[in-house]
């Protein structure tokens, strides 16, 4: 399969016609249609549909065309590093996605002061997506915060960062000192989506102490899920570093987020790392190794810092007025 070919089948699902991509590309017409028959072949069944004078993607083009782009995207960017001159060096990254709110904002902006010759591409996802591009090489270093054990990655910790409840000003559980499992039954949240390591996790502490949130909403992005949370939508959990920027802006309050049991107060805390291979890293990505290191330090004197779980028992009475607010 040639690169060409690819090219050429992406313009003919843009254009929506064989004739309008040969124009666009100057290529002859049966030359076009040839390559697309190719195609066809390679993939084992038809790539479009023609509907009146259109051509409509099938199921399998649908599939082809999403997997093609990513392939000349990639390929362009591959591109790039072979043409960029060796003072413009150019940095692949990966984040988690709580990453993009406290922690990789600052790690980026001292690295732009240290190496502002450098050109950066991150990559986002989930942490065990990180992990795939490191795996593949399509990313040389990611910041992820749900660590895991791969033999063929280094994971380097960085800092651990509890989790907080993080709701309205004018929410119940807003005046909390702590919130625990326990309270959170029954109330409304909005939350990632079931393939976050920090969603699992949660699961499995409500499963534990029984407990059973209302959620409302699934989404895999910070920010919009504190906008969800300012509106009223229910409360979420994240780790410190992730809802610090939004508090102000938003009259979010934080509250710690503790588990009375102290194994099951593992659960919540998480903990940052680097990710890479076991390669020599280039001198760019071993300078951006050098400030998330420097920048963790600072970064974690910077979180709040809540007191020891309490363990004792809770008053019966007051239980009632937490679980209120969730049927509210």
């Amino acid at each position: 399969m040639k690169i060409e070919a690819l090219q050429h089948f992406v313009a003919i699902a843009e254009a929506g016609s064989v004739t309008r991509a040969a124009e666009a590309l100057m290529v002859a017409q049966p030359s076009l249609s040839r390559q697309l028959r190719q195609l066809e072949r390679e993939f084992g069944g038809p790539l479009f549909l023609r509907v009146g004078r259109q051509l409509k993607l099938t199921p399998l083009g649908q599939r082809v065309l999403v997997r093609a782009r990513q392939v000349l995207k990639a390929i362009e960017e591959l591109q790039k590093v072979g043409d960029r001159a060796p003072d413009h060096p150019l940095l692949t990254l990966g984040a988690s996605l709580t990453t993009l709110g406290g922690f990789l904002p600052r790690a980026v902006a001292r690295f732009r002061a240290v190496r502002p010759e450098a050109e950066l591409v991150v990559h986002t996802g989930l942490s065990q997506d990180i992990y795939d591009l490191v795996a593949s090489g399509v990313v040389e270093v990611g910041v992820v915060s749900a660590p895991q054990n791969r033999p063929i990655i280094i994971t380097h910790p960085l800092f651990e960062d509890r989790l907080w409840l993080i709701a309205p000003s004018h929410h119940p559980l807003a005046q909390r000192s702590e919130v625990h499992p326990q309270d959170l039954d029954g109330v409304p949240m909005v939350t990632m989506t079931a393939r976050a390591a920090l969603r699992q996790d949660l699961n499995a502490l409500f499963s534990t102490f029984g407990v059973h949130p209302i959620i409302c909403m699934e989404i895999d992005n910070v920010g919009v899920l504190q906008a969800m949370v300012a509106v009223g939508l229910g409360v979420t959990i994240l780790p410190g570093s992730a809802h610090i920027p939004y508090l102000h802006d938003q009259q979010l309050e934080a509250i710690p987020f503790v588990a009375p049991a102290p194994e099951a107060d593992k659960a919540s805390v998480r903990r940052f790392s680097l990710v890479y291979l076991p390669a020599p890293l280039s001198s760019i990505a071993q300078a951006w190794v050098d400030v998330c290191q420097a920048v963790a330090a600072e970064f974690l004197g910077r979180l709040p810092n809540p007191a020891p779980p309490d363990t004792s028992p809770k008053p019966s009475r007051r239980r009632r007025r937490q679980t209120s607010p969730a049927r509210r």
